[in-house]
């Protein structure tokens, strides 16, 4: 199939590459025409109140809030102007007036994205110390209007209390996305370089790094217009962690698709085959691998639809439609690329002509044929012992951590000398119902400072039926003994107090987190073991056999343990930070699941491969890893090098260390070791009850591959 498939890919490879030069133009101008110069951030939302199901409390105060206090159309993110006196000292009465003076001459600047900035008498501080402000922009916190609003009061504001005594800092969502806009940068233009630099050593070619980066960004231009565009049309918001990682899988997996293509490629060439019948011998020899592994990407992220948290339903989907677009320009753009070049794409280097010596590959595979049952207890027992760190696991959902040094840190910690640790992220109370006023909203305010987590009142407004009380908590608004206590406490206590005839709904940012994490482990009960059973379903279809894809998945489920073990070690015990990311479980089993089937696909197509050419058991997973271990090395090196360069991220370090790792894991103790080795022992009998049947004429060995790295 798939070398019928590339015959007719490089039989016209311009036409192909032209088809797909049209296709992201066209859809790009598509997106520009339906969303406009905003483009995809036109569909961005961070609001987790929006992602929960219309059953939970803080989605049916987030819905009360939006009918009461509607929000503006084009309203935006915010920040706080945190003001002090240089020596710490209380502000008096004329320190206040230059606030005042200082916030009106902001706001009277009309700075470009900036929709007002406002203070009152009721921003000081219980102890005088501190003053706030409140900045309201027109665009989200991500927009680059914003991030530039940001620099500019940033510089007026310091141009203003130059010589008044005071010290002035901003925080808050727009504030910490600007401090963090560089480290944005960095993540990508690192995540590039690295790609760049490890594809020149593998290859000794800078065309083919080059061409890896730009077939990747064209086919990433593309996805990103098409997920706009569906989002438009479905009437849904697109989460800002689709963005974060986004660009990581696509450069990640592509990366991995034309390492796979290029060294079977580059083998054809070597054997004397023209450049295009070279194309079509590898797309025929790794194209159902290329093609299953990816279908098993999918389908794991796709089992994300199940979950409860709308968050996950939308990065799920989006993911698996990036890969399924990145594996289907594997299977025709690639190819027709290097089809088109030839022997040229190689150049410098000469040394692709000539067969390499057997290297670390090579070893390895004598090693585990040798000695199978032993590596594999080995590995085992490597597994288990990382896993067992998993024990350790608690949960953080302080997702707006601000990188330290920068200056919404700072301010922040200013803030909170002053006002309780819930100033910036207020719990919000609805009272709904007849004949409410703002004496008894007051009234029912202080009731509710009697619960110990409530350190104080933020405010209180009435609109017709509906008031809304600010609680500022004592407690960080996203720990989890302010979750705990809202749920166990505050709650009960703000339902118990509700006027007679109101009903109450507690929402705000603490109540939603507290209801997401009532979410979020409902789901791994589900998706765990329904992405499970669709990759083992995947497997089944392409092996056919039994035995195998039970142990290729117990494989990768003790690589998730191993990895979320190696995380909690490495940031709860070493780094000594309280949680992690309450999304970490689920990412690093999607991804972790999907590229750890990817690769032990390949592995064992191989080895089955090797079989069907007459060789035993153990020759077959010598053979297999000498040909297909270098090939799997350099793309899970690449794929986790992609991953790690998320460590600089202020909200994704985590995320990036745990999948990097988790890669590792999965290419040189997985597809390196236990998989050949369980393959090993159990032979033929692994495909049950599909028979591996000798060809009549077994076909002479295959020229090794190898990457230079390894030997």
């Amino acid at each position: 199939m798939f070398e019928r498939w590339g015959t007719a890919v490089v039989r016209h490879p311009v036409r192909v590459i032209l088809a797909w030069l049209v296709a992201v133009i066209a859809l790009g101008g598509a997106s520009f025409a339906v969303l406009g110069v905003d483009g995809p951030a036109a569909v961005m939302g961070s609001n987790e109140a929006d992602f929960l199901p219309d059953s939970y409390e803080s989605a049916k105060a987030a819905k009360v809030a939006e009918r009461a206090f509607p929000t503006p159309d084009d309203a935006g993110a915010t920040a706080v102007l945190v003001l002090s006196r240089a020596d710490d000292a209380a502000l008096s009465v004329t320190d206040q007036a230059k606030v005042g003076e200082l916030v009106a001459a902001l706001d009277a600047a009309r700075i470009a994205g900036v929709r007002t900035v406002s203070t009152s008498a009721q921003a000081l501080s219980p102890n005088g110390k501190v003053q706030l402000a409140r900045v309201a922009f027109t665009k989200s916190a991500s927009h680059e209007t914003t991030l530039a609003a940001v620099g500019d009061l940033r510089s007026k504001t310091q141009d203003l209390v130059r010589g008044t005594g005071l010290r002035a800092g901003y925080t808050g969502e727009a504030a910490a996305a600007k401090d963090s806009e560089i480290l944005d940068i960095l993540v990508s233009v690192g995540m590039v370089v690295m790609i760049v630099i490890l594809l020149v050593v593998i290859f000794r070619s800078p065309w083919i790094a080059l061409l890896n980066v730009l077939i990747i960004a064209l086919v990433g231009q593309g996805v990103v217009a098409l997920l706009a565009l569906v989002a438009k049309a479905a009437g849904m918001q697109l989460d800002a962690s689709v963005t974060g990682l986004l660009p990581v899988v696509l450069f990640g997996v592509g990366t991995d698709y034309v390492v796979f293509l290029l060294f079977r490629y580059r083998e054809r060439l070597r054997l004397g085959e023209d450049r295009r019948t070279a194309m079509v011998s590898a797309l025929g020899r790794v194209g159902e691998a290329i093609a299953v592994s990816a279908l098993a990407v999918a389908v794991s992220f796709g089992a994300l639809l199940l979950s409860g948290f709308g968050s996950f339903r939308i990065l799920g989907p989006a993911l698996a439609v990036a890969v399924l677009v990145m594996v289907f320009a594997g299977l025709t753009l690639i190819p027709a690329v290097f089809a088109l070049l030839g022997h040229r794409a190689f150049w410098p280097s000469k040394k692709w002509r000539h067969e390499p010596h057997a290297g670390l590959a090579a070893r390895t595979g004598a090693l585990v044929a040798r000695r199978p049952a032993l590596v594999a207890l080995a590995s085992i027992a490597a597994l288990t012992a990382l896993g067992a760190g998993a024990l350790g696991y608690q949960a953080s959902y302080d997702l707006g951590s601000l990188p330290s040094g920068t200056e919404s840190a700072r301010a922040l910690d200013q803030l909170r000398s002053g006002f309780p640790a819930g100033t910036l992220s207020p719990t919000s109370i609805y009272l709904s119902g007849p004949g409410l006023t703002e004496a008894t909203a007051t009234a029912y305010a202080q009731k509710l400072t009697e619960v110990p987590i409530v350190g104080g009142v933020g405010g209180v407004r009435v609109n017709g039926d509906v008031a809304q009380v600010d609680l500022l908590l004592s407690a960080d608004p996203l720990s989890e003994k302010a979750m705990d206590e809202v749920e166990r406490d505050l709650r009960p206590a703000a339902h118990a107090a509700a006027p007679a005839g109101t009903t109450a709904y507690v929402g705000g940012e603490t109540a939603t987190f507290a209801d997401v994490r009532d979410v979020v482990s409902a789901d791994m009960k589900v998706i765990f073991p329904v992405a499970g059973a669709l990759i083992g379903l995947v497997l089944l279809l392409m092996l056919r056999g039994l035995l195998a894809p039970v142990y290729l998945l117990g494989a990768v489920v003790a690589g998730f343990v191993a990895t979320l073990g190696a995380s909690v070690l490495a940031f709860q015990g070493l780094a000594g930070e309280p949680g992690l990311a309450f999304t970490l479980p689920l990412i690093v089993y999607m991804f972790v699941a999907s590229i750890g089937t990817d690769y032990n696909i390949l592995i064992i197509a191989r080895i089955r491969e090797e079989l069907r050419e007459g060789r035993s058991r153990r020759e077959a997973v010598a053979l297999a890893l000498r040909h297909a271990g270098p090939p799997v090395a350099a793309a899970g090196v690449i794929l986790a090098a992609s991953f790690a360069a998320l460590v600089v991220s202020a909200t994704l370090a985590q995320v990036g260390f745990a999948v990097a790792v988790g890669i590792l894991l999965s290419t040189f103790v997985l597809s390196w070791l236990l998989v050949p080795a369980l393959t090993a022992l159990f032979g033929r009998f692994a495909f049950w009850p599909a028979r591996v049947r000798p060809q009549a004429r077994p076909a002479p060995p295959t020229r090794p591959e190898r990457s230079p790295e390894l030997v």
